[in-house]
């Protein structure tokens, strides 16, 4: 709650934005645990559905659920998809099924949840940065153009 009270319009404007650091004209913004109050480490397991612009994080799966989870019943993970599979285009565009590709892996990690709503836009449930990923295992992904 003081976070978000920190980062609201009219208190940005009158006393800065906390966490923002301003170099060359731009405003880069922090927030990572090191800046905002996360919970302490602990070890998360669960299914990861990683997409253009979404990174769904379902506490306890062992597999991809069969419709679309509600966002703010998830977490949004900060991790870089990548560091699992290296060489896959995780953001291209899927023309076939016009639709950007969703992929699901199934995972174990150390790290931090957010006490309150944050990731892309701000709508989902928490937020999760990743300190050490322990284990990690593609799954089949739902179809992008039908999930």
């Amino acid at each position: 709650m003081k976070d978000s009270i920190r980062t609201s319009i009219p208190f940005s404007l009158l006393l800065g934005e906390p966490c923002a650091t301003y170099k060359d004209g731009a405003t880069i913004y922090d927030t990572s645990p090191s800046c905002y109050r996360f919970g302490p480490p602990k070890r998360f397991k669960g299914v990861w559905l990683y997409e253009f612009e979404g990174s769904t994080f379902l506490e306890g799966a062992t597999s991809v659920p069969t419709s679309r989870p509600a966002y703010q019943d998830t977490a949004w993970l900060n991790y870089d998809p990548e560091s699992i599979n290296p060489g896959l285009d995780f953001n291209g565009y899927d023309t076939a099924r016009d639709c950007y590709p969703i992929h699901a892996f199934e995972i174990e990690f150390i790290g931090q949840r957010s006490p309150e709503g944050h990731g892309h836009m701000g709508i989902f449930g928490s937020e999760i940065w990743v300190q050490k990923m322990l284990s990690a295992k593609s799954l089949s992904p739902p179809e992008c153009n039908k999930y």
